[in-house]
């Protein structure tokens, strides 16, 4: 006890529960529930995140695992697509001035470095020595290469890079390295193995480059750099093929991970102490070529190829904390199949109503509630309608318009009955909602013959509607979030097709905000009274039924774990801590019953317990 306490400034606690607080790596406390000694120690691991928008290899990655930048690359054909990364979801970035794949990459989201590559398809005919600086919204042109280079990597940052090796124009490896300063590049030294295909970090003085090969067989070398030459290091213990530059760190504490030990593709991952390579525990849950960047301790995996291009994002982290990503799970079925139906967008995950909708044999009235776990039957509404909309709690809710008709009925929920009230000043249907029983919000829709799609909303305070801020861009199909005075919509059918703007509401004005990442109509969204900030769109026509998920963080849409089936027309609720879909449809005649949980990204301490083995 004298000892732990001199070491660590405190005394061993005594404690019920593991602490919940901020852990540090080697506190030790006694769980007198459990009846041991505990503590909290570093574990590594991969995890799965939200995937690329658009799935491809021999991407140029940069950046940090918070942070990072997707360059170019190839899916089904070379592109210039650039996709950024903030920890928990990709969004479109502006793209390369030309498509571009295989080259290197270095430095950071706002201060990126592209090099080399190839901009020439088919075969590797095309290597380019161009080099394209990124501040994070605009690429322009940097100093030219020496040499024309594709299937290279480097090391440093924007104005201090090196790049090493690669394949040049003549389909022949090179072992000639240059130095760029931000805006020119000079020639260092020869590597001591040309080849290509490898991976690198590090900065200018001390990088370090390993794998590859020469040009087919894959090697284990590892090489290092102290600004002027370059000198042998120990081996690799899988030798692989990087196909795109994978490696994250420094030269005394460097991360390796994916490739080809030719063919198969590998999962590997192995850590360098500045002396030896080390096979990690922790193994990508993909074997693929895997671009990548990042530190020793917190990096990322980018899409890549396994047999095909994939666009799975992974994270590594070594640290006292267990992440859990962002997942979907199967939930309770529903007593009866229904899609274009009214639903408790401020209910919870374990808490959550729907009523009414379309179901193969016809319009409904039908009323369920979730309790987490299962479906129950409520009280009907009185009038049987579809492709209405509604909002509120389990406790309180509202239940407006729909067809067959354009309509005006509203019904209001107590927690066990429905009462009509007041109708709307507008017949709707296809509409979306927001917000309580008595501070609502019935947003565009369907108005019926002659006009419509509209652009009108209204306001409900419990007792009367009144008219409320026109939207920018006329919609139905569609799913609103949030509360009266901070409501979020994105999505939706205008007419024809399907749409990608999103707009925010104030209580008195619509404006236009960042657009979805993928447009899409026939989605809904949940979030709560707080969607405005963070929010979850899910599913929807695009214009096929998709299983895409993406986030709002206030400002962007963002990619997130997709649903493990695809639906549209369906129901939404919770947070994007805490939520589910329902219902709905499928590309099939079937309409669906089942419903999935989504929980989002976690990290909590890992209490390990103390023995004398």
């Amino acid at each position: 006890m004298s000892e732990y306490k001199n070491i660590k400034g405190k005394t061993v606690q005594s404690l019920g529960t593991d602490p919940s607080e901020t852990s540090t790596e080697g506190q030790v406390w006694y769980n007198s529930t459990a009846g041991a000694f505990k503590s909290v120690v570093a574990l590594e691991a991969w995890s799965r995140d939200a995937p690329l928008i658009t799935g491809r290899n021999n991407i140029g990655s940069f950046g940090i695992q918070t942070s990072n930048v997707a360059a170019g690359g190839l899916s089904t054909t070379d592109t210039s697509l650039v996709e950024e990364y903030n920890g928990t979801g990709w969004s479109s970035g502006n793209s390369l001035p030309a498509n571009t794949y295989s080259a290197g990459a270095v430095g950071t989201q706002t201060a990126g470095l592209v090099f080399g590559g190839v901009q020439t398809p088919p075969g590797n005919t095309g290597s380019t020595n161009l080099t394209r600086e990124y501040d994070g919204s605009t690429w322009t042109s940097g100093g030219n290469m020496s040499n024309e280079r594709s299937q290279t990597s480097g090391f440093g940052i924007q104005t201090a890079a090196v790049v090493g090796s690669g394949w040049l124009s003549s389909t022949t490896v090179t072992a000639n390295s240059e130095e760029y300063d931000g805006s020119t590049w000079s020639a260092g030294n020869n590597v001591n193995n040309s080849r290509r295909n490898t991976g690198a970090t590090g900065i200018l003085t001390a990088g370090i480059m390993f794998g590859g090969g020469p040009p087919a067989v894959p090697n284990n070398h590892s090489e290092l750099y102290d600004g002027t030459s370059w000198s042998e290091g120990n081996n690799l213990n899988t030798a692989r093929l990087i196909a795109s530059q994978s490696g994250a760190g420094t030269q005394t504490n460097a991360l390796a991970f994916g490739g080809s030990a030719d063919p198969p593709v590998v999962n590997a991952t192995e850590n360098y102490d500045g002396t030896s390579w080390t096979t990690s525990p922790a193994s990508l849950a993909t074997a693929r070529y895997a671009p990548g960047s990042g530190t020793a301790s917190s990096a990322i995996a980018v899409g890549g190829r396994t047999t095909v291009n994939i666009a799975n994002t992974e994270e590594y982290n070594s640290s006292i904390n267990t992440i859990t990503s962002a997942a979907w799970a199967s939930g309770g079925n529903a007593n009866t199949a229904r899609r274009q139906l009214g639903y408790t967008g401020a209910g919870t995950q374990n808490a959550f109503q729907v009523f009414g909708g379309f179901s193969p044999g016809g319009f409904l009235n039908n009323s369920e509630s979730y309790n987490g776990t299962s479906w129950t039957a409520t009280p009907n509404l009185n009038s049987t309608r579809g492709q209405l909309s509604g909002f509120g709690t389990t406790a309180a809710a509202v239940a407006c318009g729909g067809n067959p008709t354009a309509d005006t009925t509203t019904e209001e929920w107590n927690g066990s009955s429905w009462t009509s009230v007041t109708g709307m000043s507008s017949g709707r249907y296809e509409h979306g909602g927001a917000g309580t029983l008595t501070a609502g919000l019935a947003i565009m829709g369907d108005f019926g013959p002659p006009n419509p799609v509209g652009s009108a909303c209204e306001e409900y305070d419990g007792t009367t509607w009144t008219s409320g801020g026109t939207s920018n861009t006329g919609r139905r199909e569609l799913g609103g979030t949030g509360s009266q005075t901070a409501a979020l919509v994105g999505g939706g059918n205008p007419a024809p097709g399907v749409a990608g703007n999103t707009e925010s509401y104030d209580g008195t004005s619509w404006s236009e905000v960042n657009n979805l990442v993928n447009e899409r109509g026939s989605n809904h969204t949940m979030g709560g009274l707080n969607g405005q900030s963070s929010s979850i769109t899910t599913g929807g026509s695009s214009p096929s039924a998709t299983s895409t998920t993406e986030i709002w963080n206030g400002t962007n849409w963002v990619t997130s774990a997709s649903m493990a089936g695809n639906r549209f027309a369906h129901s939404a609720g919770g947070t994007s801590a805490s939520g589910l879909v329902g219902l709905g449809d499928q590309p099939t005649p079937t309409m669906l019953v089942s419903t999935e949980e989504f929980t989002g990204e976690t990290s909590a301490a890992t209490a390990s317990t103390l023995t004398t083995s």
